[in-house]
Protein backbone atom coordinates (compact mmCIF):
# COMPACT_ATOMS: atom_id res chain seq x y z
CA UNK A 1 0.00 0.00 0.00
CA UNK A 2 1.37 3.42 -0.98
CA UNK A 3 1.96 5.71 1.97
CA UNK A 4 0.27 9.10 2.17
CA UNK A 5 3.67 10.81 2.04
CA UNK A 6 4.64 9.03 -1.20
CA UNK A 7 1.24 9.73 -2.73
CA UNK A 8 1.49 13.44 -1.99
CA UNK A 9 5.02 13.53 -3.44
CA UNK A 10 3.85 11.82 -6.66
CA UNK A 11 0.91 14.22 -6.96
CA UNK A 12 3.18 17.23 -6.50
CA UNK A 13 5.55 15.90 -9.17
CA UNK A 14 2.66 15.31 -11.59
CA UNK A 15 1.33 18.84 -11.06
CA UNK A 16 4.78 20.26 -11.71
CA UNK A 17 5.20 18.57 -15.11
CA UNK A 18 3.19 21.11 -17.18
CA UNK A 19 5.23 23.93 -15.65
CA UNK A 20 8.45 22.17 -16.58
CA UNK A 21 7.28 21.87 -20.19
CA UNK A 22 6.73 25.64 -20.45
CA UNK A 23 10.43 26.57 -20.53
CA UNK A 24 10.58 30.02 -22.11
CA UNK A 25 13.92 29.09 -23.69
CA UNK A 26 12.85 25.68 -25.01
CA UNK A 27 13.80 24.78 -28.57
CA UNK A 28 10.87 24.80 -31.01
CA UNK A 29 10.35 21.84 -33.37
CA UNK A 30 9.35 23.45 -36.66
CA UNK A 31 7.75 21.58 -39.56
CA UNK A 32 7.50 23.54 -42.82
CA UNK A 33 4.39 22.79 -44.84
CA UNK A 34 3.11 24.15 -48.13
CA UNK A 35 3.80 27.63 -49.47
CA UNK A 36 0.95 28.09 -51.94
CA UNK A 37 1.07 30.36 -54.97
CA UNK A 38 -1.63 31.45 -57.38
CA UNK A 39 -0.84 33.02 -60.74
CA UNK A 40 -2.40 36.45 -61.14
CA UNK A 41 -5.30 36.60 -63.59
CA UNK A 42 -4.54 37.94 -67.05
CA UNK A 43 -6.26 41.13 -68.07
CA UNK A 44 -9.84 40.43 -69.08
CA UNK A 45 -10.02 42.30 -72.38
CA UNK A 46 -7.86 42.54 -75.44
CA UNK A 47 -8.00 46.30 -75.08
CA UNK A 48 -6.57 46.05 -71.59
CA UNK A 49 -3.76 43.83 -72.80
CA UNK A 50 -2.90 46.21 -75.66
CA UNK A 51 -2.93 49.25 -73.37
CA UNK A 52 -0.67 47.44 -70.92
CA UNK A 53 1.77 46.52 -73.68
CA UNK A 54 1.86 50.11 -74.96
CA UNK A 55 2.61 51.42 -71.47
CA UNK A 56 5.44 48.91 -71.12
CA UNK A 57 6.98 50.04 -74.39
CA UNK A 58 6.66 53.72 -73.52
CA UNK A 59 8.37 53.23 -70.16
CA UNK A 60 10.96 50.77 -71.48
CA UNK A 61 9.81 48.47 -68.67
CA UNK A 62 8.23 45.03 -68.46
CA UNK A 63 7.29 43.01 -65.35
CA UNK A 64 6.98 39.22 -65.54
CA UNK A 65 5.66 36.77 -62.95
CA UNK A 66 8.09 33.99 -62.02
CA UNK A 67 6.08 31.03 -60.63
CA UNK A 68 8.93 28.66 -61.40
CA UNK A 69 10.79 30.00 -58.37
CA UNK A 70 8.23 28.93 -55.75
CA UNK A 71 10.38 25.97 -54.69
CA UNK A 72 13.39 28.28 -54.42
CA UNK A 73 11.39 30.59 -52.14
CA UNK A 74 10.50 27.61 -49.91
CA UNK A 75 14.14 26.52 -49.83
CA UNK A 76 15.17 30.04 -48.83
CA UNK A 77 12.62 30.05 -46.00
CA UNK A 78 13.82 26.65 -44.72
CA UNK A 79 17.44 27.86 -44.81
CA UNK A 80 16.45 30.95 -42.82
CA UNK A 81 14.51 28.96 -40.22
CA UNK A 82 17.48 26.62 -39.84
CA UNK A 83 19.55 29.64 -38.75
CA UNK A 84 17.01 30.76 -36.14
CA UNK A 85 18.64 30.00 -32.81
CA UNK A 86 15.65 28.38 -31.10
CA UNK A 87 14.20 26.55 -34.12
CA UNK A 88 14.88 22.92 -34.99
CA UNK A 89 13.55 22.37 -38.51
CA UNK A 90 12.21 18.85 -39.01
CA UNK A 91 9.76 17.03 -41.26
CA UNK A 92 7.00 14.67 -40.24
CA UNK A 93 7.32 14.89 -36.48
CA UNK A 94 4.51 13.39 -34.42
CA UNK A 95 2.41 15.99 -32.64
CA UNK A 96 2.30 15.38 -28.90
CA UNK A 97 -0.75 16.60 -26.95
CA UNK A 98 -0.06 19.84 -25.06
CA UNK A 99 3.50 19.98 -26.40
CA UNK A 100 4.16 23.70 -26.78
CA UNK A 101 7.46 23.14 -28.58
CA UNK A 102 5.83 22.05 -31.86
CA UNK A 103 5.10 24.61 -34.57
CA UNK A 104 3.70 24.10 -38.07
CA UNK A 105 4.62 26.67 -40.70
CA UNK A 106 2.79 27.27 -43.94
CA UNK A 107 2.08 30.34 -46.01
CA UNK A 108 1.27 32.09 -49.24
CA UNK A 109 3.64 33.44 -51.85
CA UNK A 110 1.87 36.70 -52.71
CA UNK A 111 4.01 37.35 -55.77
CA UNK A 112 7.35 36.59 -57.40
CA UNK A 113 8.28 38.80 -60.31
CA UNK A 114 11.13 40.35 -62.20
CA UNK A 115 11.11 43.72 -63.89
CA UNK A 116 13.14 44.35 -67.02
CA UNK A 117 13.95 47.94 -67.85
CA UNK A 118 16.09 49.53 -70.55
CA UNK A 119 18.60 51.73 -68.76
CA UNK A 120 21.47 53.87 -69.89
CA UNK A 121 24.78 52.06 -70.20
CA UNK A 122 27.98 53.44 -68.72
CA UNK A 123 28.71 55.24 -71.99
CA UNK A 124 25.54 57.33 -71.41
CA UNK A 125 24.46 56.69 -75.03
CA UNK A 126 23.14 53.15 -75.36
CA UNK A 127 20.35 51.51 -73.41
CA UNK A 128 20.82 48.00 -72.04
CA UNK A 129 18.35 45.68 -70.25
CA UNK A 130 18.66 45.62 -66.45
CA UNK A 131 16.59 43.65 -63.93
CA UNK A 132 15.34 43.72 -60.37
CA UNK A 133 13.16 41.17 -58.56
CA UNK A 134 10.29 41.44 -56.10
CA UNK A 135 9.07 38.78 -53.66
CA UNK A 136 6.23 38.95 -51.16
CA UNK A 137 5.50 36.11 -48.78
CA UNK A 138 3.08 35.59 -45.88
CA UNK A 139 4.27 33.06 -43.29
CA UNK A 140 1.89 31.58 -40.75
CA UNK A 141 3.01 29.86 -37.55
CA UNK A 142 0.37 27.41 -36.32
CA UNK A 143 -0.35 25.13 -33.43
CA UNK A 144 -0.20 21.77 -35.29
CA UNK A 145 -2.65 20.15 -32.87
CA UNK A 146 -5.44 22.68 -33.51
CA UNK A 147 -4.42 24.54 -36.68
CA UNK A 148 -4.73 27.85 -34.81
CA UNK A 149 -2.52 30.64 -36.20
CA UNK A 150 -0.24 31.93 -33.45
CA UNK A 151 1.74 34.35 -35.61
CA UNK A 152 1.37 35.71 -39.15
CA UNK A 153 3.94 37.92 -40.83
CA UNK A 154 4.40 39.39 -44.32
CA UNK A 155 7.94 39.57 -45.73
CA UNK A 156 8.53 41.88 -48.70
CA UNK A 157 11.65 42.17 -50.82
CA UNK A 158 11.27 44.83 -53.47
CA UNK A 159 13.12 47.38 -55.53
CA UNK A 160 13.84 49.74 -52.65
CA UNK A 161 17.50 49.54 -51.72
CA UNK A 162 18.35 46.97 -54.39
CA UNK A 163 20.74 47.38 -57.28
CA UNK A 164 19.98 46.52 -60.88
CA UNK A 165 21.35 43.27 -62.30
CA UNK A 166 22.32 42.05 -65.75
CA UNK A 167 19.99 39.04 -65.74
CA UNK A 168 16.63 37.97 -64.35
CA UNK A 169 18.18 34.94 -62.63
CA UNK A 170 20.74 37.08 -60.79
CA UNK A 171 18.03 39.49 -59.64
CA UNK A 172 15.95 36.59 -58.27
CA UNK A 173 18.99 35.10 -56.53
CA UNK A 174 19.72 38.38 -54.76
CA UNK A 175 16.06 38.81 -53.75
CA UNK A 176 16.00 35.28 -52.30
CA UNK A 177 19.06 36.08 -50.18
CA UNK A 178 17.35 39.25 -48.99
CA UNK A 179 14.28 37.21 -48.07
CA UNK A 180 16.40 34.68 -46.16
CA UNK A 181 18.00 37.43 -44.05
CA UNK A 182 14.65 39.07 -43.26
CA UNK A 183 13.03 35.79 -42.16
CA UNK A 184 15.99 34.80 -39.98
CA UNK A 185 16.19 38.20 -38.29
CA UNK A 186 12.46 38.38 -37.61
CA UNK A 187 12.14 35.00 -35.89
CA UNK A 188 15.37 35.40 -33.92
CA UNK A 189 13.83 38.61 -32.56
CA UNK A 190 10.38 37.07 -32.04
CA UNK A 191 11.81 34.02 -30.21
CA UNK A 192 14.79 35.28 -28.20
CA UNK A 193 16.69 33.59 -25.41
CA UNK A 194 16.34 35.12 -21.95
CA UNK A 195 19.26 34.36 -19.64
CA UNK A 196 20.08 34.64 -15.95
CA UNK A 197 23.52 35.04 -14.44
CA UNK A 198 24.70 31.92 -12.63
CA UNK A 199 28.04 33.23 -11.46
CA UNK A 200 30.51 36.01 -12.07
CA UNK A 201 33.63 35.13 -13.98
CA UNK A 202 36.82 37.10 -14.43
CA UNK A 203 36.91 40.70 -13.19
CA UNK A 204 39.52 43.37 -13.77
CA UNK A 205 39.59 46.37 -11.46
CA UNK A 206 36.15 47.96 -11.78
CA UNK A 207 35.06 45.98 -14.87
CA UNK A 208 33.30 42.66 -15.36
CA UNK A 209 35.15 40.62 -17.99
CA UNK A 210 33.22 37.31 -17.98
CA UNK A 211 29.89 35.90 -16.78
CA UNK A 212 28.30 32.46 -16.61
CA UNK A 213 24.66 32.23 -17.78
CA UNK A 214 22.02 29.51 -17.31
CA UNK A 215 21.71 28.47 -20.97
CA UNK A 216 23.66 25.65 -22.55
CA UNK A 217 23.63 22.67 -24.87
CA UNK A 218 20.08 21.62 -23.92
CA UNK A 219 18.84 24.99 -25.24
CA UNK A 220 20.80 24.76 -28.48
CA UNK A 221 23.18 27.47 -27.31
CA UNK A 222 25.98 28.27 -29.78
CA UNK A 223 29.29 30.02 -29.39
CA UNK A 224 29.13 33.49 -30.89
CA UNK A 225 25.56 34.15 -29.70
CA UNK A 226 25.19 37.75 -28.56
CA UNK A 227 23.14 39.06 -25.64
CA UNK A 228 22.16 42.58 -24.64
CA UNK A 229 22.11 43.45 -20.95
CA UNK A 230 19.49 45.85 -19.57
CA UNK A 231 18.77 47.28 -16.12
CA UNK A 232 15.06 46.92 -15.40
CA UNK A 233 13.18 49.73 -13.72
CA UNK A 234 9.68 51.11 -13.41
CA UNK A 235 8.06 54.47 -14.12
CA UNK A 236 4.37 54.99 -13.40
CA UNK A 237 3.84 51.25 -13.17
CA UNK A 238 5.43 50.66 -16.57
CA UNK A 239 8.59 48.59 -16.98
CA UNK A 240 11.62 50.44 -18.28
CA UNK A 241 14.83 49.08 -19.77
CA UNK A 242 18.22 50.77 -19.85
CA UNK A 243 20.86 49.09 -22.01
CA UNK A 244 24.17 48.84 -20.19
CA UNK A 245 26.22 46.26 -22.09
CA UNK A 246 26.65 43.28 -24.38
CA UNK A 247 27.76 39.68 -23.94
CA UNK A 248 29.11 37.07 -26.36
CA UNK A 249 29.04 33.32 -25.71
CA UNK A 250 32.60 32.02 -25.90
CA UNK A 251 32.10 28.49 -24.56
CA UNK A 252 29.15 26.15 -23.96
CA UNK A 253 30.11 24.53 -20.66
CA UNK A 254 27.22 22.12 -20.14
CA UNK A 255 23.52 21.48 -20.66
CA UNK A 256 22.53 24.60 -18.74
CA UNK A 257 25.64 26.75 -18.50
CA UNK A 258 27.68 28.87 -20.91
CA UNK A 259 30.60 31.22 -20.43
CA UNK A 260 30.21 34.71 -21.89
CA UNK A 261 32.72 37.43 -22.58
CA UNK A 262 31.55 40.93 -21.67
CA UNK A 263 32.07 42.61 -25.04
CA UNK A 264 30.93 46.06 -23.90
CA UNK A 265 29.71 47.80 -20.75
CA UNK A 266 31.90 45.88 -18.33
CA UNK A 267 32.03 48.75 -15.84
CA UNK A 268 28.26 49.32 -15.82
CA UNK A 269 27.50 45.60 -15.58
CA UNK A 270 29.82 45.16 -12.57
CA UNK A 271 28.29 48.20 -10.85
CA UNK A 272 24.77 46.85 -11.45
CA UNK A 273 25.73 43.43 -10.05
CA UNK A 274 27.39 45.02 -7.01
CA UNK A 275 24.20 47.03 -6.39
CA UNK A 276 22.08 43.88 -6.90
CA UNK A 277 19.99 45.62 -9.55
CA UNK A 278 17.48 43.62 -11.57
CA UNK A 279 18.89 42.73 -15.00
CA UNK A 280 17.35 41.50 -18.23
CA UNK A 281 19.69 39.52 -20.50
CA UNK A 282 18.21 38.81 -23.92
CA UNK A 283 19.69 37.40 -27.14
CA UNK A 284 20.21 39.79 -30.02
CA UNK A 285 21.86 39.93 -33.44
Amino acid sequence: MISTKKLLFALALFMALPMMAQDENALKNVNVGELSYTMKEEQKTNLGTVVGAVLDVLSDQQTTEQPGYVDAVRASVIAALGDVRRFVVTDGFQVQPNDETNILIDGVVNYISTTRELRLASNKKDKIPQFYAQISLTINLKDPATGTIINSQVFDVNRTGWSWYNSSDTAIKEALEGLRKKVEKYYNTAYPYTANILERGTEKKDKQKELYIDLGASHGMRTGTHFTVYILGSIGGKETRKQIGRLKVTSVEGDEVSLCKVSSGGKDIKAALDAQQKLLIISTD
